[in-house]
């Protein structure tokens, strides 16, 4: 029972570091009334370190399956997360497009700015699926060749989504939420493509 619940403590730093960067906008908008919040806005980033040394430390085959649901937890409750970020690049880029030379500069700058910290985090994410397909691998489940194959997948935005879902139904788990989120997912991504279009279109007429 005490082991069970040793394992089981390693959700406790996944969850902190989804919630740390949900707060982090929250954080940011009060730092000025209180100053020491732009200080705590940055702990998210904290968080992501303890994933990489949890993820290292938790690579033993008890913790296969531990890994993996891990990985779960923070893929598919950071979709909004990217899915809203994603929206901001597009608005930021979008700015180049306005009839002001500064805008030119800025807009792509700005989104280029996003998507580095956009990715910084998603890289921050990433160590409990590379563990777990380290494990994976060592079971002889998967080849070295495909375990090294999905770990780089998972640094690109989205793409480390959709591998995070193969992988559950590979493994026969979380298939029903899996669905209804690849399902939200596909169609926030139209969404988003359809905004962009949208703003395309703005501008040109």
């Amino acid at each position: 029972m005490n082991e069970s619940k040793n394992l089981t403590r390693v959700y406790v730093f996944p969850l902190l570091y989804v919630v740390s960067l949900y707060l982090f906008p929250v954080f940011s908008s009060y730092s000025e009334d209180f100053p020491v919040l732009s200080y705590v806005k940055y702990i998210c980033f904290i968080f992501g370190i303890l994933n990489i040394i949890v993820a290292a430390k938790c690579c033993k085959p008890e913790y296969r399956h531990i890994m993996l649901n891990c990985a779960v937890l923070v893929k598919y409750a950071l979709i909004p997360f990217f899915v809203i970020g994603g929206i901001f690049v597009i608005a930021t880029f979008l700015l180049a497009l306005m009839p002001v030379p500064f805008m030119l500069f800025f807009g792509p700058a700005m989104a280029l700015i996003l998507c580095a910290i956009g990715w910084l985090i998603l890289a921050l994410g990433a160590p409990y699926t590379i563990s777990y397909l380290c494990l994976s691998q060592k079971a002889g489940f998967r080849s070295s060749t495909t375990a090294v194959l999905h770990s780089i997948l998972q640094f690109f935005f989205f793409i480390d989504v959709f591998d995070v879902m193969y992988l559950t139904f590979k493994e026969g788990k979380w298939k029903k939420l899996t669905i209804t989120l690849l399902i939200l997912l596909l169609i926030a991504i139209v969404l988003v493509f359809l905004l962009f279009a949208f703003g395309l279109l703005s501008f040109a007429f």
